[in-house]
């Protein structure tokens, strides 16, 4: 996905404090709804991403691209650019971001918060710097991950799965899971 796909808005209302301090958290101007998740604006987020810039682009999958941003606390996040094809309406995504920020696992990212913007629709979650799974397995820069810690990485993304089946009280979760 191109720079020049995401137009940006004249109006850049999120100042910054480079530095970030460590006591103070992150809030935009409007919390967001249920389990206090924020609601970020495009502008705010096009600014953590750098522009959506190819140099922040962490991934590029099925549902759209993820862009490492930070926020002007200093938390690293993941932005979830979704793709527009299908996108579902705001109710819809409301009741997904709802259900989403209700899920809290060691083995699952967290939700930080989202945006709906005309006809874009994001998400935000935490970042989690330890690169991907294939890097991990055949990184040329790095030895490769011995057996023991082979099996702990689907050993942990099982338990994470179960307890999305299991344990999580959302149980249509379970049947996106199944899919």
């Amino acid at each position: 996905m191109s720079e020049t796909s995401h137009a940006r808005s004249p109006s850049l209302p999120l100042m910054y404090n480079s530095g970030g301090s460590p006591g103070f958290t992150y809030s935009p101007p409007e919390p967001g709804f249920g389990h206090s998740k924020s609601l970020f604006t495009y502008e705010e987020l096009y600014v953590i991403t750098g522009g959506f810039s190819n140099q922040n682009l962490l991934g590029e999958g099925g549902f759209g691209c993820v862009y490492k941003g930070c926020l002007p606390d200093g938390r690293e996040v993941a932005v979830k650019l979704l793709k527009a094809e299908g996108a579902k309406g705001e109710r819809e995504f409301k009741a997904e971001v709802e259900t989403i920020s209700r899920v809290h696992h060691w083995h699952l990212v967290s939700l930080v918060g989202y945006c709906i913007a005309e006809s874009q629709r994001l998400l935000v979650y935490d970042y989690v710097p330890n690169n991907t799974l294939y890097y991990h397995l055949h990184g040329e820069v790095r030895p490769v991950m011995d057996w023991a810690m082979r099996v702990k990485v689907p050993a942990g993304a099982a338990r994470g799965i179960a307890y999305l089946h299991q344990d999580c009280e959302l149980p249509f979760l379970s049947l996106i899971a199944d899919k």
